[in-house]
């Protein structure tokens, strides 16, 4: 089966997957190679196997599950789905104390798979290696639009998020004296 995309198409494969990027995204490759490389310690990325940086191939490892648009699309279950995202402020911290900021969290739909053992994110081709604390703020507000709170919980998610800003800050900073 082959799915295309903006950026590359995605072969599939009984055990892998094989994302071939177009010719003029080399850039695209580079992000993503670099964050699946700097976050395969996590299990929440899918595992590189081979890359072949002159044909902007990158052989992984093939992620199984079902896309987050469908567990909300057919859940009613709130605590169900606030145990997800749990899981998923979890990764963007992560995410965040590791410089890579995904850009999607506001849309996260298509890139969160899950199953029965564990949450993956993909699609990293549009990511930034940088050092500000962009992903969980991000989810958080997508969180609180999608249940609504937004409007009577601003203040608190603001300070929330500042609160999380410095404990990303002191945990990058731990020993640096």
């Amino acid at each position: 089966m082959i799915k295309k995309g903006k950026h590359s198409e995605v072969i599939i494969y009984p055990d892998f997957v094989i994302k071939k990027f177009k010719g003029y995204l080399y850039s695209n490759f580079l992000k993503e190679k670099t964050a699946l490389n700097k976050l395969k310690k996590y299990n929440f990325v899918p595992q590189i196997i081979e890359s072949i940086e002159k044909e902007l191939i990158i052989k992984m490892e093939k992620v199984e599950g079902i896309e987050l648009r469908i567990i909300i699309k057919n859940s009613n279950d709130t605590k169900f789905l606030l145990n997800i995202f749990k899981i998923i402020f979890k990764i963007c911290f992560i995410l965040d104390i590791e410089g890579i900021y995904k850009d999607e969290w506001n849309r996260p739909f298509k890139h969160v798979i899950i199953n029965n053992k564990t949450i993956k994110i993909i699609d990293f081709d549009r990511c930034l290696i940088c050092s500000e604390k962009k992903n969980l703020p991000q989810f958080l507000s997508f969180v609180f639009n999608f249940f609504n709170l937004y409007k009577d919980y601003k203040q608190t998610l603001i300070e929330y998020i500042q609160f999380l800003e410095k404990q990303i800050s002191v945990y990058k900073n731990f020993g640096k004296s």
